[in-house]
């Protein structure tokens, strides 16, 4: 069973954060993160100089309660009085097609070319009509391309809303006149009717000059008073009972009746009602509905409705009582007219029929009167109506668009550019998928990095070229990456090792294009250099690219020496000018794994051991092929390459479990290193890295 330490794995620890980690991701990062911010801003302002202008008028209507000239009245309990409700029917009106219409009609909206016939549709559409705050003031607000025409129809829409108030009140209280003045004139004929009645009854009994002078008739004048009085107080009162008993077999709202509304106890337990349910409302937004100050809220509130339910049963006894006492009354008068009435029978009949006339004759004239009185007041009111309503603020034309608003979107586009570009870069940073340094490969695969190659441009494979590594290395010794060639070859040479010092190392990487076989070339010369007999084994049989470099693809291979009869020595060939010897991947084959894994191959392997100081094996990448897996059986170190930057992190672990771990891998070589770059990497920075290139000779 594998142990832990075979079987790398992508762990990362949390480190404590440094401010110069934050400094260098800044650094790294300002550039991406400013482009995102600045294309952020330069749409938002695009988008403020390119989208239509609008402007807003705004006009302001303030509701009150209807002034009355003539009979003032309480309002504390009308529509006007705080009510949601009716605000909100008025907001209702404002929007109504019938009102708007109105302002379309009178504006000539449907001639304007930019609205054309759907005039009405877009008045809607532009409109926008609300409550300021929690007072009785309606905001209208009217937008368009125009700011007069903006201001324009936000004073017309105020004045049509204030108008058609002053219209629908002025109808209500024609309707009230005109019934008032039917049923005065139906009583003025009543009127008469009893009256001539009188007096045909007086001619009749020749009782036109006839005086009451007895006191029997006097006794039966004031019974009968008494008896109409009474009856006319029990039929209020009776027409009152019978009011509050309909309201409640019909489920009625018994708090509406009069004693109730005019209730001074009621008014007051109503008051304190009012109170305690805002106060209850305000605790349930605020400590929920189990809170101990909302239980007690709702107590207190059901204590008081409890006390108005009493109260108003109270009130209906009293009523019931009052009923009773009335009818008490009237039957004992009536008894006792009676009573005055047989004694005088003989003498009073007449006079009583007389008076009855007469009293029926009395109340028609009160009535008369009465309504009478009213027609005419209700008909002087309409002469001074007041319709409660008026414009506080008149619209004007704005000053400056209200779409779109340039400082608004500016600010707006610089605040989302910095949080976008912010993220951008963050993201970015997150998502960097390879490596950086030595110390964050070592940290997070605990393997350690023998060497951080820097990046060299220009590298070409053509053998006359100068920017080669062969001849890059010869011409400078001294350079940065000729010292870094050298501490690969140390860090290689001072791993742990039981037999002997590892003499046959395999060089490969994750996946293809990380500048092994450069790296292969790079220490072959190296080596050389120094006077050691170097082989390069080029076993990536597939592409071949230490075989095309030095010129040898026609030349016989390591296939031909797997596959023929051929002497090793035969298969072998020698690059005068870098001392390297090469054993070159020979002819084309279809199993390149097959080959490499026979026994043939270990057995070669063992023989150039022997004879030479250092040989290094160009092995495929360990993603793409299985090729190094099953040479690394056969070396003594396995070295493998990484691209700075480029190759993945969960690569790398892959190709590390594909190698059988870590047992073998001498390290890991960085390459393709932009080392002017590293100083912004905070602590990952290596220590050559920081060293000037004025350090370097060559």
């Amino acid at each position: 069973m594998a142990s832990s330490t075979d079987n790398p794995t992508m762990t990362r620890e949390l480190i404590p954060l440094d401010v110069r980690e934050i400094l260098d991701f800044f650094l790294r990062r300002w550039k991406f993160g400013c482009a995102i911010g600045a294309a952020t801003l330069g749409l938002f302002i695009v988008a403020a100089y390119t989208l239509p202008t609008s402007y807003t008028g705004v006009a302001q209507i303030l509701l009150d309660a209807p002034s009355d000239y003539m009979t003032p009245q309480d309002y504390s309990n009308s529509d006007f009085s705080d009510n949601p409700t009716f605000i909100e029917s008025q907001l209702a009106v404002l929007r109504s097609a019938s009102l708007l219409q109105q302002v379309v009609d009178s504006e000539k909206l449907t001639e304007d070319p930019k609205i054309g016939p759907a005039a009405l549709t877009w008045l809607q559409g532009a409109l926008v009509v609300s409550r300021v705050g929690l007072g009785n003031v309606i905001e209208i607000d009217v937008t368009m391309y125009s700011p007069q025409k903006a201001a324009t129809l936000a004073n017309a829409i105020a004045q049509a809303y204030v108008a058609d108030r002053m219209k629908s009140r002025y109808e209500g209280v024609q309707k009230a006149s005109t019934w008032l003045s039917d049923r005065a004139a139906y009583l003025r004929a009543e009127l008469s009717r009893s009256e001539e009645a009188v007096q045909k009854f007086r001619a009749d009994h020749n009782l036109l000059t006839t005086q009451a002078g007895s006191l029997t008739d006097q006794q039966l004048s004031e019974l009968n008073i008494a008896l109409i009085n009474a009856r006319a107080e029990l039929s209020a009162k009776r027409a009152q009972y019978q009011q509050v008993d309909k309201l409640l077999s019909s489920g009625g709202d018994i708090q509406s009746m009069p004693d109730v509304l005019q209730s001074v106890v009621v008014n007051a337990l109503r008051a304190q009602l009012s109170v305690v349910s805002r106060r209850e409302a305000d605790l349930r937004l605020k400590y929920g509905e189990r809170h101990p100050d909302v239980s007690s809220a709702e107590a207190e509130r059901r204590d008081i409705e409890g006390q108005i339910a009493a109260e108003v049963q109270r009130l209906i006894g009293n009523l019931k009582n009052e009923v009773d006492s009335a009818e008490a009354r009237e039957a004992a008068l009536a008894r006792a007219l009676g009573s005055v009435s047989n004694q005088s029978e003989a003498e009073g009949q007449v006079g009583v029929q007389l008076r009855d006339l007469e009293r029926i004759a009395a109340a028609n004239q009160n009535l008369f009167e009465t309504f009478l009185s009213r027609a005419k007041l209700t008909e002087e009111k309409s002469t001074l109506l007041n319709s409660g309503v008026h414009v506080i603020t008149n619209a004007s034309p704005p000053l400056g668009p209200s779409f779109p608003n340039r400082t608004l979107f500016a600010a707006l586009g610089l605040v989302l550019g910095v949080l976008f570009g912010g993220a951008g870069a963050v993201l970015r940073e997150l998502f960097a998928s390879g490596f950086m340094a030595k110390k964050q490969i070592e940290e997070e695969l605990a393997v350690p990095v023998l060497a951080s190659v820097p990046k060299m441009s220009g590298w070409s494979r053509d053998a006359q070229s100068q920017a080669q590594p062969v001849a890059y290395l010869e011409r400078k010794p001294l350079s940065r990456y000729s010292e870094a060639m050298r501490r690969l070859r140390l860090g290689v040479e001072a791993t742990p090792e039981e037999d002997h010092s590892p003499r046959l190392m395999l060089v490969t990487s994750a996946m293809p294009g990380e500048g092994k076989t450069t790296l292969v070339l790079s220490l072959a010369c190296s080596a050389a250099a120094d006077g050691e007999r170097v082989l390069v084994i080029d076993a990536d049989l597939r592409l071949g690219a230490a075989t095309t470099f030095f010129g040898m693809t026609e030349k016989v291979g390591l296939v031909d020496l797997l596959t023929l009869p051929v002497k090793t020595a035969d298969a072998i060939h020698r690059d005068e000018r870098s001392g390297i010897s090469l054993l070159p991947a020979g002819a084309k084959t279809r199993n390149p794994p097959a080959l490499l894994a026979s026994a043939r191959m270990g057995s070669i392997l063992d023989e150039l051991r022997g004879k030479f100081d250092t040989v290094i094996i160009d092995a495929p990448p360990v993603g793409p092929a299985a090729d190094a897996s099953i040479l690394s059986r056969h070396v003594d170190k396995v070295v493998f390459v990484v691209k700075w930057r480029e190759t993945s992190r969960e690569a790398v672990a892959e190709g590390i479990r594909h190698l059988g771990g870590r047992s073998k891998i001498a390290g890991i070589a960085l390459t393709m290193v932009d080392e002017p770059k590293l100083p912004k990497y905070g602590r990952y920075t290596s220590l050559e890295s920081s060293v000037s290139d004025s350090y370097y000779l060559n």
